[in-house]
């Protein structure tokens, strides 16, 4: 029972940040929105009560998600105004409009997610990156009531837990909502990657009927579930498929905003970029890479206030979260090679190792060929019109900063073509939904729409 309610609170104040936000959310965005951001809310209110010495407990975490829920209530009723969720007839209009192909696109979405679910809460967790780090962090933290100074990260009882890649530094997203469900009594921490892949495709919808059709909505969000390994993972117990949750839905808010001007996708688009790096540490990438296509923006426009929010916003969890392994001793040894240097055979490995990720249908399924393809398709309109030049090249610029992190690691623990086969296809994962989103919402996928709508609706 007390899991249920910290799960409903934490969707409720998730459901109120985005009122804090914005006003002009759809309820599938603000409903898709809810649990990430309730959930990321919910892990830094942890944080920070663990560095006070509070103990975590079932009440120390339900009162402070409480007290958390009636501040957000307060901003809420204080400076926007309950009005942006009322419910209208406006918003049952995609059904009231509705063709049979939209509506079979939405049952075979709902019934691949009712799979996805099902398998995930089923068997509990057994992968060996779960059960030798995340899961077991978030287990061992809700007995010892502490995330920072819990048994496992006593260097006395676990000697090896400084040494280079230990879990000890590793962003703490996972490992806290796992120790929220632990802390309420929980059985297995499968609700949390079950729920946050639910919310997720709940969301990546509403991102996208905002910028394109119904119907083209519905079938690039089917399409980015199929995702061969992507969706495998997403009823695993590890971080990759939820750190590209936040990355891609922050990465496709900000290319909206820079569309729309829109400020509610702004601040969207920056606190799930925030999120992306509290669940992983070299998500810092989507976050630079934001920041460079919106600092060319702030100078064409001359204008950087907004560009010095969006900054502050997404680095907020970062910097909450080096304060935390500041104080708490969360460290491992260097591994980062801070000199400049040219490695020609690493490089080459680099490069190798990317393509043949990028190249294999068994992974992402159709994912990057579609994007090349639309890539070439809307390239006139790139030129002339600019048309998703912004988001292209957020896109490129990750995968670039991120072939910069690989090659400036020293890979003491591990070699350099593991990493690239094990680790770089896990996170190539935050790419599925940026490319799809890419590709739905190009010139001409968004004029093709328009046609598709007409034509299906008989007009």
């Amino acid at each position: 029972m007390l899991v249920v309610s910290g799960i409903i609170l934490t969707c409720l104040s998730g459901l109120l940040l985005t009122g804090i936000i914005g006003t002009r959310f759809s309820w599938t965005e603000r409903i898709g929105l809810s649990f990430p951001l309730g959930m990321t809310l919910q892990t830094v209110v942890m944080a920070l009560l663990d560095l006070m010495h509070i103990p975590l407990t079932s009440f120390s975490v339900l009162s402070a998600g409480a007290v958390t829920f009636a501040l957000l209530m307060f901003f809420v009723a204080r400076y926007r105004g309950f009005e942006s969720f009322r419910i209208t007839s406006a918003m049952l209009d995609d059904w009231k409009q509705a063709n049979l192909v939209w509506v079979l696109l939405i049952i075979l979405i709902g019934y691949c997610e009712y799979m996805n679910f099902s398998k995930c809460m089923f068997f509990p967790p057994s992968d060996r990156d779960s059960l030798a780090a995340f899961d077991t962090l978030g287990f061992v933290a809700a007995q010892d009531h502490t995330y920072m100074r819990m048994s496992l990260f006593d260097a006395d009882y676990n000697p090896s837990i400084h040494r280079a890649g230990g879990s000890i530094a590793y962003a703490p997203f996972v490992q806290m909502s796992y120790a929220y469900v632990y802390i309420l009594g929980a059985e297995t921490s499968k609700s949390i990657p079950a729920l946050m892949y639910l919310f997720f495709v709940i969301a990546f919808y509403g991102i996208l009927r905002r910028n394109t059709g119904k119907t083209v909505a519905a079938l690039s969000t089917l399409f980015m579930m199929m995702a061969p390994e992507m969706l495998a993972f997403s009823s695993l117990s590890t971080t990759n498929v939820m750190q590209a949750i936040f990355a891609g839905l922050g990465i496709a808010y900000t290319a909206s905003w820079l569309r729309s001007r829109n400020d509610d996708e702004l601040y969207a688009g920056a606190l799930l970029l925030g999120a992306n790096m509290w669940s992983r540490n070299e998500g810092i990438v989507f976050i630079g890479a934001a920041c460079v296509i919106l600092l060319i923006d702030c100078i064409r426009r001359k204008s950087y206030r907004k560009g010095l929010y969006f900054t502050g916003l997404s680095l907020l969890p970062a910097i909450i979260w080096f304060i935390y392994m500041k104080i708490g001793g969360l460290y491992t040894e260097g591994m980062a090679i801070t000199r400049l240097f040219w490695d020609g055979e690493k490089a080459g490995l680099i490069v190798n190792g990317f393509w043949a990720l990028f190249t294999n249908p068994i992974y992402y399924g159709w994912t990057f060929s579609v994007f090349a393809i639309f890539i070439l398709g809307n390239s006139w309109f790139m030129i002339k019109r600019k048309d998703n030049l912004a988001l292209l090249g957020m896109i490129v610029l990750s995968i670039v900063f991120y072939g910069l992190v690989v090659y400036h690691v020293d890979y003491v623990w591990d070699s350099i073509q593991n990493v690239l086969a094990y680790s770089a296809k896990r996170f190539f994962f935050c790419f599925v939904p940026m490319c799809w989103y890419f590709a739905a919402t190009t010139q001409i996928a968004r004029k093709g729409s328009e046609y598709i709508e007409r034509f299906l609706s008989l007009k």
